[in-house]
């Protein structure tokens, strides 16, 4: 049986659980009880190693602290070859921009499957180092996010992507910002 590691790291959002096994991150998810994020990993002989997660901890911490981070650690993605593309194409959006389902469905070669990447997107494995968070509608709506619309919008805040109290509407915020 193939081993999986797994932590919970504090964050000012919660705990955000991780698992890993030794090709590469495997998991991290939102806060959620341990019980729920531990049934994600049947099938894995679970092993709590804290230390495993240290490069991972220290990135997220900078990232909390709001300073752009290159999340380049090694990942271990499992799904569907359209599932991966699209979160490798997730991978590239910038810290600081967002992009559209429509053009994640350019860049993996798929124009005119938004809604099949949608659905790739709400089955995102790593929060936050796969910036889900940064997908918006077409029109500048900010979308819907398995976690909470407003779990998106402090993240989009964290990276100068929202500003509370801007003359702006959240719409023209996120359109000021698309990525490429």
């Amino acid at each position: 049986m193939e081993r999986a590691y797994y932590t919970g790291i504090e964050t000012p959002i919660g705990v955000l659980w991780a698992a890993s096994t030794d090709e590469g991150l495997l998991r991290l998810t939102f806060p959620r009880p341990r019980e729920i994020f531990l049934e994600s990993l049947q099938g894995f002989e679970v092993v709590e190693e804290p230390e495993r997660f240290e490069e991972l901890s220290i990135l997220l911490r900078e990232y909390f602290d709001g300073h752009p981070v290159d999340f380049d650690i090694p990942l271990d993605l499992r799904g569907t070859e359209f599932q991966r593309a699209v979160w490798e194409a997730m991978r590239r959006i910038p810290y600081g921009r967002v992009s559209t389902y429509g053009r994640i469905a350019e860049m993996v070669s798929r124009p005119g499957a938004a809604r099949a990447v949608g659905n790739a997107v709400a089955r995102n494995p790593i929060v936050i180092v796969i910036p889900c968070h940064r997908v918006v509608r077409a029109n500048g709506d900010i979308g819907e996010f398995s976690s909470g619309v407003e779990l998106k919008r402090r993240l989009l805040s964290i990276e100068g992507i929202l500003e509370a109290g801007s003359e702006l509407s959240e719409r023209r915020q996120l359109l000021g910002h698309l990525w490429p």
